[in-house]
């Protein structure tokens, strides 16, 4: 019987939704209120005065902000962020292997030459948005690349049209004054699209579309219009994008160039539908188990949990433990929202990583390898972890002396004549110590010897190590003779 409900409520949803309407985005309708300049871009691009671009049902977001106003450029260098309005739809290539100098200028083409009608055909002059991420200003909440619905109420995104931008695309060609170009298996540069809820928390599954990718020694990105569906982000209160790329540089970070073009969006309108789980926090409770709660829908009879997509459990509360989990590995966890009569809301989402609680094993045949009167040398044999050795810590006299990548280290500034307590231990990935390692070494004294021989004057001589006369002030790493009557010593300084 529950089967036989739960297949007539689907089959009376997908009829509510093929009966809904689409609401799409028209940008040509609005092109008196963007004009253009004579580059083919939105005028007030730069100008800090319109902080969006609103097509009816949908906002855009859109950040500009003069250097000078920070103090970083004494001619008001200004930048934008977010989305503009273009035309122009230049696909010309601007860059050339280790320069770059040129695209700041030409910021506003695309690859597919133009814009789209509303039946999604290619036409030569017609608008599109640019744009472009702005990745150093992502804040929980507030992206650069945001899309609200100004209607206020939830909307299930149907599908975006995506074209590769100029600068993106041939900086993945061809090496420009920051992008590398693709040439090995693996490479790709992503766009991804993130719902968001009430709460400006992520709902439901990112989605992932590739705009350029390498494999099977062979690239593909395209220079076309291409429809990215998006159904499955279910009924959100606005979208946003990110973006990422296999080309990183660990200073400036993507080195890619963050642009992409959309050509049009299609939207559902409004539908009331039991509501999906919201405020999912997830808190990893051991190696093995996650406990994840969400806030309680009006409607729900019970909600169902899955675990990377895959359902494992049901639970009337509001609360649930997922256990024989890996040990430190990470997690996407959902709950969905089930009624009385079997209606299914969206996904809830959140990710964790289960913990790491097994220390590494200590580092092993710890030994001296040097001693000097202001120094000591130790090295020793790796340790173990079950997931991954990070570092090492050195103690010296029970305070911590330095934190090692490495087997071995030199301990310097020591007393002559000293005794120390040296303690070394294995630092896992987690943060997981070991066993500390223990052992006391002793500093060289002052070495002085006598000297056979005598020396006639009584004054003080001092050469360098190797046997070179210097000055009467004996330094570290020099030899001093002292004659006293009729006996000379000899001092080595270390």
């Amino acid at each position: 019987m529950k089967k036989t409900i739960y297949f007539l409520f689907g089959l009376i949803l997908a009829a509510s939704i093929q009966a809904t309407d689409t609401i799409r985005l028209n940008m040509q309708a609005f092109m008196d209120e963007f004009p253009q300049d004579s580059a083919g871009k939105w005028i007030n691009t730069y100008s800090a005065d319109q902080p969006s671009l609103d097509f009816e049902e949908f906002r855009f977001a859109h950040m500009t902000n003069a250097m000078q106003a920070q103090g970083k450029d004494e001619n008001g260098m200004q930048y934008w962020d977010g989305f503009t309005l273009c035309t122009n739809g230049d696909d010309t290539d601007y860059g050339f292997a280790g320069s770059s100098t040129s695209w700041p200028e030409h910021q506003w083409g695309c690859m597919a030459g133009g814009g789209l009608d509303s039946t999604g055909a290619l036409i030569k002059g017609a608008p599109y948005l640019v744009a472009y991420w702005g990745y150093n200003y992502e804040a929980e909440g507030v992206h650069s690349l945001q899309v609200d619905w100004n209607d206020g109420l939830t909307h299930r995104p149907l599908g975006i049209w995506v074209c590769n931008h100029p600068w993106a695309y041939y900086g993945i060609q061809h090496d420009d004054g920051f992008a590398h170009s693709f040439a090995d298996n693996g490479a790709q540069f992503n766009l991804i699209i993130h719902g968001m809820d009430e709460e400006a928390k992520e709902a439901g599954m990112p989605i992932v579309h590739h705009l350029a990718h390498f494999h099977n020694d062979e690239l593909d990105i395209s220079t076309e219009w291409q429809w990215v569906d998006l159904s499955s982000l279910g009924q959100v209160n606005a979208i946003y994008f990110t973006m990422e790329s296999s080309d990183v540089s660990g200073v400036l970070g993507m080195n890619t160039a963050a642009f992409f073009c959309l050509g049009g969006m299609e939207i559902l309108e409004h539908v009331d539908e039991i509501p999906r789980p919201s405020g999912l926090e997830a808190e990893p409770l051991d190696e093995n188990r996650v406990q994840v709660t969400w806030h309680k829908v009006s409607d729900a009879a019970y909600y169902r949990l899955y675990v990377d997509s895959v359902l494992v459990d049901s639970t009337t509360t509001t609360s649930y433990i997922f256990n024989n989990l890996q040990t430190y590995t990470s997690y996407r966890f959902f709950a969905q929202a089930v009624s009385a009569y079997g209606e299914s809301s969206d996904w809830g989402y959140v990710s964790a990583r289960t913990k790491d609680l097994t220390p590494p094993t200590p580092p092993q045949n710890v030994q001296v390898t040097e001693v000097t009167m202001y120094k000591i040398v130790l090295s020793w044999e790796a340790g173990t972890d079950n997931i991954a050795v990070d570092k090492y810590v050195v103690y010296v006299n029970g305070k911590r002396y330095s934190r090692p990548k490495y087997t071995s280290v030199s301990i310097t500034g020591l007393d002559p004549a000293t005794t120390y307590q040296i303690e070394v231990e294995t630092l896992d990935t987690s943060g997981n110590a070991s066993e500390r390692v223990s052992l006391q070494v002793t500093t060289l004294s002052a070495i002085t010897t006598d000297l056979e021989e005598s020396r006639e004057d009584s004054k003080q001589q001092v050469y360098t190590i190797d046997g070179r006369k210097a000055g009467v002030q004996p330094v570290r790493g020099q030899v001093s003779i002292v004659q006293t009557g009729t006996k000379t010593q000899k001092q080595i300084i270390q």
